[in-house]
């Protein structure tokens, strides 16, 4: 195993683990890495803040794989786009200059439901218009009966 591929189970594990906190976020799961891999801030602080943002950029994207309903798994093709089940967490409005945090769907707000389904529908609605696009595009250019 690689030490990316070590890192990466590293955040995914910390992610895991933390399915009873409220909210999530990126720096958070990395500084519970730093952690768990004995990283500490003293001994190169250049070293630890750059080790820092390299996990939460994985962390930033496993959570957005798993919490983002509008973000799809492009490589795996077989995985349903919109699945019938709720999710467990779903993003917050983020704030100006903040990380994203993941909440809890029991610990959502009124607002935060807004949020995710205005996302959603204009995810929707994008990507309907894209299809629309696509299909136009190949009936001019490849004939109605291309395949």
């Amino acid at each position: 195993m690689t030490d990316e591929e070590r890192l990466a189970q590293a955040v995914q594990t910390v992610i895991d683990e933390t399915v009873d906190l409220p909210a999530i976020s990126p720096a958070w799961v990395a500084t519970a890495v730093m952690q768990t891999i004995e990283f500490p801030r003293h001994l190169h602080h250049l070293g630890y803040a750059g080790c820092h943002l390299e996990l939460r950029q994985m962390a930033r994207a496993k959570l957005r794989r798993q919490f983002d309903p509008t973000i799809s798994d492009d490589d795996d093709e077989e995985a349903d786009l919109f699945p019938d089940t709720l999710q467990d967490r779903y993003p917050r409005r983020p704030k100006r200059g903040r990380q994203p945090e993941y909440v809890l769907r029991e610990r959502m707000t009124q607002a935060d439901v807004a949020y995710n389904v205005e996302r959603m529908r204009r995810a929707g609605s994008a990507l309907l218009r894209h299809a629309d696009a696509l299909e136009e595009w190949g009936a001019t250019h490849l004939g109605e009966g291309a395949a």
